[in-house]
């Protein structure tokens, strides 16, 4: 019996040890450590050092680092405990090119990551707060390249310089449980954007930026793809969900679920300017806050916007891309007075765009004659061609085919309102079905609550609207193939309003009036 205890106790030394040879504690190989003392070059070593033996850990026990650039290694994973606080250097000479001038990056490294209950601070503020543009600054705090199985787990980031983390070319990234918070007025300051990646689950992590919270992007031939964004929370002074600008490649098959969005101009925006196409990209069961800041960048477009998707050309002679196969499902809107904007090309339409189980409540209505549309980019100051945002609707779609809409409800909410808005605006959209459409309406109005223009092959049924002005509007010469049926239509004052459309154009069948 005591051998055999004493050979279990041999096995398990020999097992313990074995685990503990792939840890390395960075107390061990440094002298001091601080706000103060810069210690790149030992954590550096380090790195290299674990991934050349075979991989492993290195352990940064409670306290305070001070470090400049870090390049990642295979094999390699960071563990920072409770209480340790990795900042980022103020020095912009300890930022390196080998780096990207970043703080931690990595080039053609596979399976690593960063994990644990500590934080990293960028100490972004001193390279901004204070200072005119352009900023002398990092550039990205985490810049992953061309690297595969990565994992962020668990860590704290806050006050980034710039973007907090880029992932760019990379396949199989896995980013769950994480806190990433920059102040609402700091420049640039993107939460994670997935640049032509595929295999990216981003996961139970809560965001607040300066800028956009979740950012996709695409670039170099190489499309960004498989990617899963799910339970987390979104704040940001720009856009919580945003595809684009920069899109010359294909952006598809993602998926955004249980995600809460607070505070934010843009709730949801596809911005497709580069050539690239948007498409089989699935939103279901957010909750949408929008609220225009007081302090708002007066370079940026007049306006909120819950769900913004538009399609153009960054210049003329810029490819024209397409957004296809785009759903959305599950959405609850609070919006101070935004409307949602649908926009198309007429050589580059939007296809198959399903809305179902909307419910959109506007607290003020406001005009919208003098808005223009967002561009996404500072430097597009011209109205453009598919600019149809200072229309008064708070659902507008131009250029479109195949529109679903289901269960649909619009709620008003302000009783003192002047500034009547129609509930579906569309002009020049094909196959269209609308049914099960609500709205509770305080607003005197003579605006028709749908109206279609140059549009074809309508269906609506099964829809119980709510207003003093006639339910449909049609006009256009060649607005045909409309049909209205199982409507409930005792609450408006007339069915359709016909103007160069012909009669023979429209069917009803078993519609309910006063």
């Amino acid at each position: 019996m005591k051998a055999l205890v004493f050979v279990f106790s041999l096995v398990s030394f020999s097992a313990y040890s074995i685990a503990q040879k792939g840890i390395y504690n960075i107390t061990d190989y440094i002298e001091q450590s601080g706000r103060e003392v810069l210690i790149t070059q030992e954590i550096q070593q380090l790195i290299d050092r674990c991934s050349e033996e075979g991989g492993g850990t290195i352990y940064f026990p409670p306290g305070d680092y001070l470090t400049g650039s870090l390049m990642m290694k295979s094999n390699t994973f960071i563990h920072l405990s409770a209480g340790a606080t990795l900042y980022g250097s103020k020095n912009m000479e300890d930022y390196t090119e080998e780096a990207s001038k970043s703080l931690i990056s990595s080039n053609k490294a596979d399976n690593f990551g960063i994990f644990g209950k500590g934080t990293i601070d960028g100490q972004g503020s001193a390279f901004w707060k204070g200072k005119s543009r352009p900023y002398n600054r990092p550039d990205k705090l985490i810049w992953l390249k061309y690297s595969t199985n990565i994992l962020f787990n668990d860590i704290r980031i806050i006050n980034s310089p710039n973007w907090n983390i880029d992932v760019s070319f990379c396949d199989g990234v896995w980013i769950d449980g994480i806190s990433i918070i920059s102040e609402l007025g700091s420049p640039n300051s993107d939460g994670i954007d997935p640049v032509s990646s595929k295999n990216v689950f981003i996961s139970n992590c809560y965001i607040e930026t300066g800028d956009d919270a979740i950012c996709p992007k695409s670039r170099n031939g190489i499309p960004t793809e498989n990617l899963v964004v799910t339970n987390c929370v979104l704040i940001s002074d720009d856009s919580a969900i945003k595809l684009g600008t920069r899109s010359e490649d294909p952006i598809r098959n993602a998926v955004f679920s249980n995600i809460v969005i607070r505070n934010t101009i843009y709730g949801i925006a596809l911005f497709a300017k580069d050539g690239g196409t948007f498409e089989n990209i699935r939103f279901s069961n957010i909750y949408i806050e929008t609220a225009l800041n007081e302090t708002e960048d007066p370079t940026k477009p007049r306006g909120i916007y819950p769900i913004f998707v538009d399609l153009e050309r960054r210049t003329p002679d810029s490819k024209l891309g397409a957004i296809k196969n785009i759903s959305f499902d599950g959405i609850t809107i609070d919006s101070k007075y935004g409307h949602c904007l649908f926009f198309g090309q007429p050589d580059s339409r939007l296809e198959n765009i399903k809305l179902s189980n909307i419910s959109f409540t506007i607290e003020e209505q406001l005009p919208y004659e003098d808005m223009m549309k967002p561009r996404g980019v500072r430097n597009l100051k011209n109205k453009a061609a598919n600019d149809y945002a200072y229309i008064d609707s708070y659902f507008s779609f131009v250029h479109v085919d195949g529109l679903d809409v289901n269960e649909l409800t619009i709620n008003e909410l302000d009783e003192t309102a002047n500034n009547p808005k129609h509930m579906i605006w569309g002009k020049d959209i094909h196959q269209v079905d609308i049914s099960n459409f609500k709205n509770r309406s305080v607003v005197k109005t003579n605006l028709p609550i749908i109206h279609f223009e140059e549009s074809t092959t309508i269906e609506l049924s099964s829809n119980s609207p709510v207003s003093e002005a006639a339910f449909l509007s049609l006009s256009g010469t060649v607005t045909s193939d409309v049909v209205l049926f199982n409507n409930n239509l005792r609450k408006v004052s007339k069915g359709v309003i016909l103007e160069n459309v012909n009669k023979s154009q429209v069917i009803e069948h078993n519609n309910l009036y006063k």
